[in-house]
């Protein structure tokens, strides 16, 4: 066996005339007598997982590269802590299994009983009690000194991989815990998922290759840019916490990505009139966790963005975005009876906005508080209830409902995903209308029950989806009002 180098990168030649592409790490710990055997169904793949066999090393035998799959929670065997990991593309073999050793080792630097030379805190210059934000400082200035200095590639990694331990409360914790005892179980990042190299060797059934220690690990890696609502955020004492459910990605943001920025925990009742996105460059790891539902364990994934490579570009009306929503909250709350009164009227009837208007005025009651709040929920979505709003002659307030009433139509709006827009036909009289709605629910009329959606006009749902626009013109064309063309393809 003999590794070429060539324009395309490193490969490896077989004995039998064929080659396969190798990492530069991996070149450089082939031999000429280690033996490969491809355990990927398709050898041409541009990964394939490769078992090698080395004769020459006794105490690790055999040396592994392979993509993996879920890496679960760490448990104690009769050798130790393990950490089982899967395998997803590997023909044959089936679980890795790595020693607890070896991911302490290689991910926080803890060699066995004896302690670091240095420890995660001293590589980036930094004391144990560091807050997120005093770690992201440390860490810039670290990156700033070594790339001045012309530290090697290396040593940056290791500073790298420091940060992105500690900046993650769990991987902190659990490193914390492990250097106060040495059997503490070491958590594998973000459980999981990317490309490793391990030395160790192979079971005697050949289903399980038992890892002793980690050679190499790349993450699974992807870099976007994304937009993500503030008032979906959670405000932490230390952090704020960014999650978007639809496209499956957690953000962990710190004081330091959003100078001038002082939130606390009170923030979390209010943050739902928060109207600001902000602007998040990140580079994503690939993540996740088993959940049992319905008797069945479902693999949840997920993409988490590495600390150490997150960028933050905040709105400039950020500021008077939030003071605007905590004085409405506070509004809210010195006219709470007031609500409640109206919330009390409307969870009856369906109560024109002029109305609710009205006793808002008699009250003398800030103009800053609007009818449609009296009903507003946290996760409604501006945008639904606002394009409905303006092309209506009126709108009506009803339990959890806005309806509006259109040249055409009539249309029953809860501004929130998840929820689908029912269009009917604009009644002859108004008031008949509101009697038998305000009698019935959303299931009666999809599956019209007692004739109620013949009797009620119903024309038909418009289902939302991911492109909003989409969403206002089927509207449109169901309540037979032009639509843009251009708009109608965004």
């Amino acid at each position: 066996m003999e590794v070429i180098s060539g324009p395309d990168g490193n490969r490896c030649a077989l004995s039998d005339g064929g080659s396969l592409p190798v990492s530069p790490i991996l070149a450089s710990r082939l031999r000429a007598n280690d033996r490969v055997s491809v355990l990927t169904a398709n050898i041409d793949a541009s990964s394939p997982d490769l078992l090698i066999e080395r004769p020459t090393i006794p105490h690790f035998p055999q040396l592994l590269l392979a993509t993996i799959g879920y890496a679960a929670q760490p448990k104690e065997g009769a050798h130790g802590v393990f950490v089982r990991v899967e395998l997803p593309g590997s023909i044959g073999l089936k679980t890795l299994i790595l020693s607890g050793a070896a991911i302490r080792e290689y991910f926080y630097l803890l060699h066995g009983d004896e302690s670091p030379d240095e420890s995660l805190y001293d590589i980036l210059r930094t004391p144990e009690h560091a807050t997120p934000a005093d770690l992201r400082l440390a860490w810039r200035l670290r990156s700033v000194e070594l790339e001045s200095g012309g530290a090697t590639r290396a040593v940056r990694s290791r500073t790298e991989r420091a940060f992105n331990i500690l900046a993650h409360p769990d991987l902190r914790t659990c490193y914390d815990r492990m250097r106060m005892d040495p059997d503490a179980p070491p958590l594998f990042p973000y459980c999981g998922f990317g490309s490793i190299l391990a030395e160790g060797q192979l079971s005697e059934d050949g289903q399980a290759f038992f890892g002793r220690r980690i050679v190499a690990f790349k993450p699974e890696m992807t870099t976007r840019k994304v937009t993500l609502l503030f008032r979906r955020c959670d405000f932490l004492p230390d952090r704020i916490v960014c999650r978007d459910p639809r496209r499956k990605i957690e953000i962990w943001l710190d004081g330091n990505l959003l100078p001038g920025l002082h939130w606390d925990l009170t923030w979390n009742s209010w943050k739902h009139w928060l109207k600001s996105r902000i602007e998040v460059e990140a580079t994503l790891v690939s993540a996740g966790r088993y959940r049992l539902r319905k008797g069945e364990w479902i693999l949840r994934q997920w993409s988490a963005a590495l600390p150490s490579r997150l960028r933050v570009i905040p709105p400039e009306a950020l500021a008077a975005d939030i003071a605007r929503a905590r004085a409405l909250h506070s509004l809210l709350g010195e006219h709470a009876d007031l609500v409640r009164h109206a919330g009390t009227q409307i969870a009856k009837y369906p109560v024109e906005h002029t109305t609710v208007q009205k006793w808002f005025d008699d009250l003398g009651v800030s103009p800053d508080l609007r009818p449609h709040y009296v009903s507003w929920l946290p996760d409604y979505e501006p945008y639904y209830f606002e394009q409905l709003r303006k092309r209506s002659q009126t709108w009506l307030l009803f339990r959890n409902e806005y309806l509006f009433v259109w040249p055409h139509v009539l249309i029953a709006e809860i501004p929130e995903p998840g929820h689908a827009t029912y269009v009917f036909s604009r009644p002859a009289h108004l008031d008949d209308f509101m009697h038998t709605y305000a009698g019935i629910d959303r299931d009666d009329v999809r599956h019209n029950r007692n004739d109620v959606a013949s009797r009620l006009g119903f024309i038909g749902r418009v289902v939302r989806g991911r492109r909003k626009q989409r969403w206002l013109n089927d509207v449109l064309k169901r309540a037979g009002e032009k639509t843009d063309y251009i708009e109608a393809f965004v």
